[in-house]
């Protein structure tokens, strides 16, 4: 099984509604508006715009790689808490991304998946919803 490069459409659309602009995202999903049997494909972003896809035609959502969701985040929180990835457990194969105190065991947020994608997601869903990530037109 291949893994999970991107955030689904569902998670990007959720973004949105957090007033998150997703148009800096690195690739995009696009649906054939006029095929039936149509199905949510994944292209790189740029190409899909360079390619100048109509809109009567095709519904394009940006979406986020794994990089894309690490560079929204900031790296120092209240200039106290410092983001840091980790892998919580061998056997359970989880990641965890946190920000936490240096050298204290003190977090202030912290999320953990199998997926280091969708940790990272959760966790700028925090940031969002708390101030740390800018929404649109702020």
């Amino acid at each position: 099984m291949k893994s999970k490069q991107v955030l689904l459409v569902e998670q990007m659309t959720h973004l949105q509604e957090l007033g998150l602009d997703t148009s800096d995202g690195s690739m995009c999903w696009c649906y054939a508006l006029s095929y039936k049997n149509a199905k949510w494909e994944l292209e790189i972003y740029e190409d899909v715009i360079n390619q100048k896809r109509d809109s009567a035609f095709w519904e394009i959502i940006p979406t986020y790689t794994l990089q894309d969701i690490l560079d929204k985040l900031p790296p120092i929180i209240d200039e106290v808490y410092w983001l840091t990835l980790e892998v919580m457990d061998r056997r359970k194969n989880e990641w965890k991304i946190k920000y936490a105190r240096i050298n204290a065991e003190h977090e202030c947020a912290s999320f953990s998946s199998e997926k280091l994608i969708d940790a990272a997601y959760e966790m700028l869903c925090w940031c969002i919803k708390n101030g740390y990530v800018e929404k649109e037109g702020k």
